[in-house]
C-alpha cells in the first residue's frame, strides 16, 4: 500500500479478521494509517524491510499476533517487538486475548499513552 486508507479511499485487504476488527475501528475513529507500511529496521546489523500490520500517522506502529499457540510465531514475535524496540519504533502489540468486547477503548488508552509520554519527552 502506498498511502492511508484515507488518502486513497481503498480498503486494504486484511489477513484475519482481528486486523479488519482494528483497521475498521481507526477508520470509524478517523485515525490516519497505512496498512502493511514498509518499514525499515535494523536487525543484526543488517537493514531490513518490515511490514507493521498498521502505521499510525501519530506515529505508533499497531502488531496483531494472532498465532499464541505457536511457539516458533511467538518467539518471532519478540523478536519482533524486541528489535523495534531497538529501533526506537513505538509499537503497540495486540493479541487475541487483547480482543475483549471493550478492546477498542484500550487501545484508544494504549495510543493515547504512547503520545502522552512522547509528549513529555519533548518537553524535557
Amino acid at each position: 500500500m502506498d498511502d492511508s486508507i484515507y488518502q486513497t479511499g481503498r480498503r486494504p485487504e486484511y489477513k484475519s479478521r482481528a486486523e479488519r476488527q482494528i483497521g475498521e475501528f481507526l477508520e470509524s475513529r478517523r485515525i490516519p494509517y497505512m496498512y502493511e507500511k514498509p518499514t525499515a529496521v535494523v536487525d543484526a546489523g543488517k537493514t531490513k524491510i518490515w511490514y507493521a500490520d498498521f502505521s499510525l500517522q501519530c506515529g505508533p506502529l499497531i502488531e496483531y499476533f494472532g498465532m499464541t499457540g505457536d511457539r516458533h510465531y511467538m518467539d518471532s514475535a519478540r523478536h519482533k517487538l524486541h528489535v523495534y524496540q531497538e529501533n526506537q519504533f513505538d509499537v503497540i502489540p495486540l493479541y487475541p486475548a487483547d480482543m475483549i468486547p471493550q478492546w477498542p477503548d484500550n487501545l484508544l488508552r494504549r495510543i493515547e499513552s504512547v503520545l502522552e509520554r512522547r509528549l513529555r519527552d519533548i518537553r524535557c
